[in-house]
């Protein structure tokens, strides 16, 4: 599925509740971030962040 980055943007902002997840997607999906940048910045993991990216991923192309 083709997606615009404003469109994962609004689903991010809308359908993600934790704070910290909330940044961690956005940083990957709208700012374009590797992993391990994004490890970096939230404190967590690069296998963690790419494990979060996935699975949230799903559920934010289901909304759009």
């Amino acid at each position: 599925m083709i997606y615009s980055n404003s469109e994962m943007c609004h689903a991010i902002n809308e359908y993600v509740h934790d704070s910290k997840y909330r940044e961690l997607l956005r940083l990957r999906f709208c700012d374009g971030l590797t992993y391990e940048q994004i490890a970096e910045e939230v404190n967590y993991s690069p296998q963690h962040v790419k494990h979060v990216c996935r699975c949230y991923k799903t559920l934010l192309l289901s909304q759009i």
